[in-house]
């Protein structure tokens, strides 16, 4: 993992935990658009994944019906002890632990979302469309946008039919001269 990537996901790996406790839905989405933004710089799979999470449980925990729920509770504070041993792994340079803890953070997504069915159903793979179309944002293809997050193109295209996105005027996008002068800025170059 380089060393960028790792500091910026220790930082949100700090941050996700209170706001998980507190259901800040409004700011876990924000945290999660801030890490695929990092995400779609350096296309890196470990930001990816903590953005898919992020957004899934912001999606979890904006709806009354499942934070009512006594598993619910239960479940956040699950996920919370699976994200403190990200943290920790990661600062300790365990990737092999971090890795380890992501993947069964997605696994509780998974099974909470088949113990609660009805609204959850596919949050995950609706997390993925969703960030899909956060990277098109940043200027990537969509095959490439659909490819750093194991979607299919047509899916991704789909959803982005239905947004406007693809209706940003030329005044509010950034000249390529600019994205330039930003890659320079970030690379040293």
């Amino acid at each position: 993992m380089q060393t960028e990537v790792k500091k910026d996901i220790l930082i949100v790996l700090k941050k996700v935990q209170p706001l998980l406790q507190k259901q800040d839905i409004g700011k876990l989405k924000s945290l999660s658009n801030l890490t695929i933004h990092n995400a779609g710089i350096f296309q890196e799979p470990d930001s990816i994944s903590l953005s898919v999470i992020i957004f899934s449980l912001s999606k979890i925990f904006n709806r009354p019906r499942l934070t009512e729920n006594p598993a619910t509770g239960k479940f956040k504070d699950e996920i919370s002890a699976e994200l403190l041993i990200a943290k920790n792994s990661l600062e300790g340079n365990n990737e092999k632990e971090y890795h380890n803890a992501i993947r069964r953070i997605i696994q509780k997504i998974s099974g909470f979302e088949k113990k609660f069915g009805m609204y959850i159903t596919q949050v995950l793979q609706h997390a993925k469309i969703k960030r899909g179309g956060r990277i098109y944002e940043h200027g990537f293809s969509t095959g490439r946008a659909a490819q750093i997050l194991g979607i299919s193109s047509w899916e991704l295209m789909s959803y982005l039919g239905e947004t406007k996105i693809n209706n940003i005027s030329k005044g509010t996008s950034v000249s390529t001269k600019d994205r330039l002068q930003l890659a320079r800025r970030l690379f040293s170059v």
